[in-house]
């Protein structure tokens, strides 16, 4: 047979390969409909292993069709190929906070760019264009949208700690790619012993076809990186309207405050988990064989499922489930699971940890901003805290009591659930003494709203604070007063509410707790 790649023209003879695997599987054409030809693939290359994959590429070449100068050219090839794109990463990472202004774009976003970089890739110039999405099963979009994107931001780093290896060109390992290496041909024995068949002459090796085919892999890779971070860095350039609260967050908040809100949302789970009613058990816990059950009744009448893991937990369960069971869709509204609120915030979480722990609705599953209390303190309070934590104890209606000049209580209750929200898991963690740096928010909030109010002021509201939580109160709220009216602001308690919706939405579903 013939060379597939005559005079190291790689590059130019791609279109003479055809495609195989996309017309194998049917792939709607990418210019209909990218949405359905992202799906079909991700759907054929979870149903596909290497060595089917390998199979069809060996029906059309062999060993015999590489000379040793055509596997150097493509090294060669590769190794410039990914030396741009260490360049482009370390570019990416080293300036501009790139991996935080990811996180922060919404999902739909985050699949736009990486859909960009996947139909650059399959357009580049490569052995077997579109073809070669079947040789990298890691990826793909829902690979990458994992922990609100940090999957997108790990694989950069993984492929910039590679091409930055003094092994040039570098190979991306993959246990699933690489168990097709050193396969026997499959075609080979057909040719031999057909006298008709044009391929009598083939190679019984793939090994050869392997490593060309590792070479496309990696150079697919390099190029979806490289396609992917410039979709990005463009909407960043011409400020696109996917990227303008991102980067209102970035260029209007202290940075510590857009890390945080990023690394929030890598923690956010990407589905409702499964428990087990009774037991409370994932099934992880028990083990990934174990397959649930739902209840059938609920699951008909309803369209409601309560899982068990096992007849046993079911059985258990039922003196409190037969009382709502295809009646109401009731359930216990366990920690992550469709029924709790809070369901996509990782357990780890110590804020939502916070709400989970404060009591539920009867009922619901939902927890009530107006259960969160002042928990019991760490450390020692001072007496003016202890008045405070006791009368905050014994009227949860109000989030904060302030006093007059005369000692007479003013009872402070905030209407917006957003706010109400942030300002008591604030206070939360000030009567805890778990942290010395939310009084100045809690305190900067009070003092806008509540400094006109009659019998208080500006002096007689800090005064109370310093009586309450220190001497040096007065100058952190003063401190971050300053701050925010250096960035042109309202309060931080308004502002983090507002520069959050850009990232998780509207928090007027807290209204609902």
């Amino acid at each position: 047979m013939a060379s597939a790649i005559e005079d190291h023209t790689a590059v130019e003879k791609s279109k003479d390969l055809p495609a195989l695997l996309s017309k194998k599987f049917n792939i709607t054409d990418i210019k209909q409909d990218e949405l359905k030809w992202n799906k079909e693939w991700e759907a054929a290359i979870a149903s596909s292993t290497a060595a089917d994959v390998l199979k069809e590429i060996t029906h059309f070449l062999d060993d015999s069709s590489f000379p040793p100068s055509d596997i150097e050219f493509l090294h060669e090839d590769l190794r410039s190929v990914q030396d741009h794109v260490a360049e482009v990463l370390r570019s990416l990472f080293n300036e501009g906070h790139f991996d935080t202004i990811w996180l922060l774009l919404n999902a739909t976003e985050q699949r736009r760019h990486i859909l960009e970089g996947l139909k650059g890739a399959s357009e580049a110039r490569t052995l077997w264009g579109q073809d070669c999405r079947a040789l990298c099963p890691e990826v793909t979009v829902s690979n990458f949208l994992t922990q609100g994107g940090k999957g997108f931001i790990d694989f950069l780093t993984r492929v910039l700690e590679l091409t930055e290896s003094p092994i040039k060109p570098a190979f991306l390992p993959n246990s699933w790619w690489e168990q097709a290496s050193n396969l026997p041909n499959p075609w080979w024995e057909q040719a031999s012993e057909s006298d008709v068949s044009p391929r009598k002459q083939i190679s019984q090796s793939t090994k050869l076809v392997f490593e060309v085919a590792t070479i496309d892999r990696n150079k697919f890779i390099a190029h979806f990186v490289m396609f992917s971070g410039l979709s990005i860095v463009h909407d960043i350039t011409n400020r696109s309207e996917g990227m303008k609260g991102v980067l209102h967050i970035m260029e209007n908040t202290e940075g510590y405050i857009a890390r945080s809100l990023a690394g929030v949302k890598t923690t956010l789970r990407d589905k409702p988990l499964i428990r087990c009613e009774n037991c409370t058990k994932t099934p992880e816990d028990i083990g990934q064989s174990v397959r649930f059950m739902v209840c059938s009744v609920c699951k008909t009448k309803l369209k409601f499922e309560v899982h068990y893991c096992s007849q046993s937990c079911q059985k258990q369960d039922w003196s409190r489930h037969k009382q709502a069971c295809g009646k109401k869709p009731v359930s216990k509204g366990l920690s992550g699971t469709k029924g709790d609120s809070l369901w996509a915030f990782d357990d780890s979480n110590p804020a939502v940890d916070l709400i989970r722990s404060l009591g539920k609705k009867e009922g619901r599953g939902l927890t009530s901003l107006r259960d969160i209390g002042v928990n019991p303190c760490k450390g020692k309070r001072s007496p003016a805290a202890e008045l405070q934590a006791a009368m905050l104890e014994a009227d949860r209606n109000v989030d904060y009591f302030l006093f007059t000049a005369s000692g007479e209580p003013v009872r402070f209750v905030i209407d917006d659930p957003g706010a109400k929200m942030v300002f008591r898991i604030n206070r939360g963690m000030v009567m805890t003494q778990t942290s010395t740096t939310s009084v100045d928010a809690m305190g900067e909030y009070m003092l806008k709203v509540m400094s006109g109010y009659p019998g208080l002021s500006r002096d007689i509201i800090l005064k109370q604070l310093c009586e309450e939580h220190g001497a040096d109160t007065a100058k952190k709220i003063v401190w971050l007063e300053r701050k925010t009216r250096e960035r042109g602001k309202s309060t931080f308690i308004e502002d983090w509410l507002k520069d959050s919706a850009n990232v998780f939405g509207d928090w007027s579903w807290l209204g609902s707790l």
